[in-house]
């Protein structure tokens, strides 16, 4: 059954990217640069950051945990993506932008100890 529920939390977490990463994508003028990407992953980090800290304070089941961190977020940010838009920019000789798309791991590890943080600040 937690399966079912995880590729549920999974639906809604794509569902969420793929809302985000165009409403980002539209609001920066469409740029080369694939910021909607960017914002879905780092904002992805910070809230996997906030659901480790809750799960350690607050009354989670495992399954919860499944569907929030696994299922949802899991199906939020999207790493594939983000090396597909790697390549392109690789492609398109968009040396700079490559450089600055490879921050996104550094600043993804950043914004889970970010939302640590205010998570245990939560609890």
């Amino acid at each position: 059954m937690s399966y079912l529920l995880v590729a549920l939390g999974a639906a809604l977490g794509a569902a969420a990217r793929y809302l985000l990463d165009n409403w980002t994508q539209a609001l920066a003028g469409k740029p080369d640069f694939p910021l909607g990407t960017f914002v879905v992953n780092i904002t992805g980090a910070f809230l996997v950051g906030i659901a480790f800290s809750l799960s350690g304070g607050w009354p989670i089941t495992t399954g919860g945990w499944q569907v929030v961190a696994i299922g949802v977020l899991g199906g939020y940010t999207t790493f594939s993506t983000f090396s597909q838009d790697t390549l392109e920019l690789l492609a398109a000789r968009k040396y700079g932008l490559v450089f600055l798309n490879l921050l996104t791991g550094p600043a993804g590890l950043i914004a889970v100890v970010l939302g640590v943080v205010v998570g245990q600040s939560l609890v």
